[in-house]
């Protein structure tokens, strides 16, 4: 087989052209096409299941390509039926539980997998890597005595040591604690921008995947749901299940009469949806905001269930009037209400969120 096959893709990218893959009768991924640019970090995240682990692995060559074509740097390395093996694939991996060789020091770790380089020239590499790893002093220690974010780092180096043309982090922050694990990504999102390398992070975090992205590709039952920018699948999610996973909402379900919905917390415009519509609107909580009584016109008046301070922000409980719908807002630091107080909720028709009743 030749190494490199025929291929229209973007130089210097991976792009993935109409990938299905299943596992006996459960299809994994369903027709996804995907590209990544040198210098962009996508982050790929949704449901235990949706399909988002399967396609690194088939970029990188762990599953054969059942339908579909995948290319990096202008190089196809996969379409049904013909394969590059993976050590042969400019792809660099970073696993889950980090997969150090805990008989290989540091520096051992990172040299894995470059024996067909000169010595001196893996050499160089290796303390290249060590050096911007803030590794050096622990070149000849064993994974063993290193903490979980040394480790995360040598991983990181091994991963970049063949000078992969993609860089894919499959779950790479979940062994750590959540006290280490901020830190610590700060830190390898760094790294991986200054390298330029086009990078594909999976994780079911839908924060992680915001904080680190240029690109977020949210994922459901193995298609893509939407693909954009971070601020735009916070503001304009393509349906509810994009809302939902990027945080809290409170969701009514409505009928559009007259170009017009009518919502517990007032009345707002449908336009594009003709009337007799079955639509469900939400508004995140944060979006809600708590006034006294009589304090603006068009607030509806609510009383607190109860509240819970959770450090940057109280989360409180609301009743609806009328025995109608719990709703819950989350209001910046400490805010006092107690239970059974009796306020008003207001929401910005522009931030209410509506789609079709799917």
């Amino acid at each position: 087989m030749s190494d490199a096959l025929p291929s229209s893709a973007r130089p210097a990218s991976v792009v993935l052209s109409g990938i299905t893959h299943r596992y006996a009768r459960l299809t994994a991924v369903d027709d996804v096409s995907l590209s990544v640019a040198p210098k962009e970090v996508v982050c790929i995240v949704g449901p235990s299941g949706c399909g988002k682990s399967t396609l690194l692995r088939l970029i990188s060559g762990l599953e054969t390509v059942q339908k579909g074509e995948i290319a990096v740097d202008g190089l196809t390395l996969a379409t049904a039926g013909r394969s590059l093996p993976p050590e042969r694939r400019p792809v660099g991996m970073m696993f889950q539980d980090f997969a150090l060789f805990p008989h290989l020091t540091v520096a051992g770790n990172v040299a894995f997998g470059q024996s067909d380089r000169p010595r001196a020239e893996r050499r160089r590499r290796v303390d290249e890597l060590l050096e911007t790893m803030a590794l050096t002093r622990y070149a000849d220690a064993y994974p063993h005595t290193l903490s979980g974010g040394q480790q995360q780092r040598v991983a990181l180096a091994r991963a970049m040591a063949r000078d992969p043309k993609v860089l894919l982090l499959d779950e790479p922050f979940s062994a750590l604690d959540e006290q280490l694990r901020r830190s610590v990504r700060e830190e390898v999102v760094r790294i991986i921008r200054a390298s330029g390398i086009a990078t594909i992070v999976v994780t079911h975090d839908p924060e992680e995947a915001m904080e680190m992205g240029n690109r977020v590709v949210v994922m459901e039952a193995g298609r893509i749901v939407q693909a954009d920018t971070p601020v735009t699948l916070y503001r304009r999610p393509a349906n509810s299940f994009v809302a939902r996973l990027f945080g809290e909402v409170n969701r009514f379900e409505a009928t559009v009469r007259d170009g017009q919905i009518v919502t517990p917390l007032g009345r707002i415009m449908a336009p594009g949806f003709p009337g007799g519509t079955k639509v469900e609107v939400a508004c995140r909580v944060e979006d809600l905001e708590l006034v006294p009584p009589g304090a603006r016109p068009d607030a509806v008046p609510v009383r607190v269930r109860h509240s819970s301070f959770l450090g940057p922000a109280t989360r409180v409980c609301l009743d609806l009037p009328g025995g109608g719908s719990e709703i819950h807002a989350r209001l910046p630091g400490h805010v006092d209400v107690r239970p059974g107080e009796e306020l008003s909720a207001a929401m910005a028709a522009e931030r209410m969120m509506v789609f079709p009743v799917e």
